[in-house]
């Protein structure tokens, strides 16, 4: 079946192929004949449209030829029209400012000869062209131009093209729900005026929000639709960036199959006409289908190459997705300090990305789209709808600058307090540098504890890809013993003391934490803690936490059989020293478990070398541990 279903693809992009082929040859026939300079010229242009979708470098020759001969017979409409070939061309091979260049001469041209439709077209040009560079501020004036041309105009498209960019920048910044309205909105809009070029960009981003949003059926029929209007209208551009989505829906659906045959048709399709923008999602998805298919250094070599491409083209969502692949990928093979690497990278890349001001952006589209469907006469629901999501905007600006300036006042009065109160300017810098280092203090532990937690995520995220039970418990009791570490930086930085730790508090909360990992029933398995008022200093207690997370975690694995028993700890200081046990009346063992060799008791003896504690086992009635430590600081 499969054999079947790949001589029909191929034998569809054969015949898309040869349609192209046979129209370019025909075109060149005419070249060869003797006609006017004028008709020329309209040849080369409309060769330089037939060549886009097989090879840019071929379109950019004939667009510029046409350009050229255009400006020689001074014929405005055939200008402004190569220009826009050229531009394109240049817009596809990401040469922005020849793009620029020649976007911005076809709109000159278009104003100078009062072409008004043609003008709304040049700025809807130059904003798509800014969207794709990122420069979302440029992209948006030029859209609220595009409208406000179409409105003089009375453009019915144009509102529609103004509601497929609204939903643009949505998907852009994540906003999927009202991304997915415009889009719908202005597929049907599309749909009834037959503007068919349009439908297939709008099919393709309602295909990949699905996609991202993981509905992935919805995706595959959206996705398909634009495959067969695509095939129909012979967009082989449109067809291969299809083939991405199409393949990123079965990859969601888990038919790995399938989407290896749609990603391998559209690499093959934009690596041969060398279109880096639309190789790195293709790349990124090729990616994600080695990472699922266990192909682990395929999947980092490919995320390598993806890399590098994306380095020149600067997209950052792209960039985002790409190091987590590679933190999957680089966990899978235990390399976790590459994996930690790259997805501490994403989250940083992350924060930057999201906290671009797009809100005004999003503000001034959406009242010029509301204007716009006022002159129409839209609905008034429609359009309070879209009052409501500015008036939303502006009480959050309102009340962000509220705060701000609150703050302002606060601090303001805080610091006149302070210089009131003392009686030198030294003073004040003593205490100010005092709080400064505090903060500065508190931020380390804050950030520690985030980055294991990333960690704990990470090696979360790693036992999902596990199906072996003993290596999936190994890396979850690494995850323990990481949170037992996060813990002890939780609870520096929620305390005013910064350098030591309480004791009992932490045991509690280490308790806590395990038995919710064991699945421990709280109301079967009792904990008693005897426990000393002792607040430690945290190069103490990070090798105690870790010992404490081993034996607890030992007994509420191997004690308790039936679900049912008692453990009891003691920490105590006794004549200088630091007495910790931690007793279970479980089932015991016969077992000499100080010779054997796990990771946990080696890790428990190579700790107690540190604290300079002496380790004894007892199994009479159950197991108890204890430690005696005499290398210890309290705070």
């Amino acid at each position: 079946m499969k054999a079947v279903l790949y001589f029909l693809f191929v034998l569809a992009i054969s015949d898309l192929t040869a349609q192209h082929s046979n129209k370019i040859d025909s075109l060149e026939l005419i070249l060869s004949s003797s006609v006017a300079s004028n008709e020329r010229a309209y040849v080369l242009d409309e060769l330089s449209f037939e060549w886009f979708a097989q090879n840019l470098d071929s379109s950019l020759y004939y667009g510029r030829a046409a350009y050229k001969l255009f400006h020689e017979v001074d014929d405005p409409k055939g200008l402004s029209q190569s220009a826009t070939s050229t531009a394109v061309a240049f817009h596809y091979l990401h040469q922005w400012d020849s793009a620029e260049y020649y976007y911005k001469e076809a709109l000159a041209i278009r104003e100078a000869n009062n072409h008004t439709p043609k003008v709304a077209s040049s700025l809807n040009n130059l904003g798509v062209m800014y969207m794709d560079k990122e420069d979302y501020k440029k992209a948006t004036e030029y859209y609220i131009k595009a409208m406000e041309v179409r409105e003089i105009s009375n453009d019915s498209m144009g509102v529609a093209i103004t509601k497929s960019n609204l939903g643009l920048i949505f998907k852009k910044q994540g906003i999927y729900d009202k991304a997915l309205t415009y889009y719908n909105e202005a597929k049907k809009d599309f749909e009834r005026f037959n503007q068919l070029n349009y439908l297939e960009i709008a099919l393709l981003n309602l295909g990949s929000i699905y996609n991202t949003i993981e509905e992935y059926e919805k995706g595959l029929q959206y996705n398909r639709q634009l495959s067969q209007l695509a095939t129909s209208r012979l967009s082989q551009r449109n067809l291969a960036k299809s083939h991405v989505n199409l393949a990123n829906s079965h990859q969601g659906l888990g038919h790995l199959d399938s989407s290896l045959f749609y990603i391998s048709k559209a690499l093959r399709f934009f690596e041969a006409n060398d279109d880096s923008v639309n190789i790195a999602p293709a790349l990124l998805s090729m990616s994600r289908y080695l990472l699922q298919n266990g192909k682990y250094r395929q999947a980092i070599s490919t995320s390598n190459r993806l890399e590098q491409i994306n380095h020149r083209l600067g997209n950052r969502e792209i960039a985002i997705e790409n190091q987590l692949i590679q933190a999957k990928a680089y966990a899978a093979l235990n390399e976790y300090k590459k994996a930690y690497d790259r997805l501490e990278n994403s989250y940083y890349q992350k924060d930057s990305f999201l906290t671009q001001a797009l809100n005004k952006t999003i503000s001034d589209l959406t009242f010029k789209y509301e204007t716009a469907q006022k002159v129409r006469e839209i609905s008034e629901l429609k359009i309070s709808n879209q009052t409501a999501v500015i008036a939303e905007q502006v009480s959050a600006n309102q009340r962000n600058i509220f705060i701000l300036v609150a703050s302002i006042f606060i601090i303001g009065a805080a610091l006149l307090y302070l210089l009131l109160r003392n009686k030198s300017r030294s003073n004040v810098i003593v205490l100010k540098s005092l709080s400064e280092k505090e903060t500065l203090l508190k931020e380390i532990h804050h950030r520690v504890k985030n980055n294991l937690q990333v960690i704990s995520s990470l090696l979360s995220l790693q036992s999902r890809f596990i199906d072996d039970k003993d290596a999936k418990a190994l890396v979850n009791e690494g995850q323990n013993r990481v949170k037992s570490m996060a813990l002890i930086h939780q609870k520096l930085y929620q305390r005013d003391n910064l350098t030591g730790v309480e004791a009992l508090d932490y045991i509690k909360n280490l308790c806590g934490t395990l038995q919710s990992a064991y699945g421990i029933d709280a109301d079967k398995v009792s904990i008693s803690y005897e426990v000393d008022n002792l607040n430690l200093d945290v190069d103490t207690m990070i090798p105690i936490g870790l010992i404490l997370n081993e034996l607890i975690s030992n007994a509420f694995k191997h004690a308790f059989p039936n679900g049912e028993g008692k453990l009891d700890i003691r920490f105590q200081e006794k004549a200088n020293k630091l007495v910790l046990v931690v007793k279970d009346n479980g089932a015991g063992t016969s077992n000499n478990i100080e010779q054997t060799d796990s990771f946990g008791m080696r890790m428990i003896h190579s700790l107690s070398r540190k604290l300079e504690a002496d380790v004894n086992f007892n199994f009479d009635l159950g197991t108890e541990a204890s430690l005696t430590i005499s290398n210890y600081k309290l705070v």
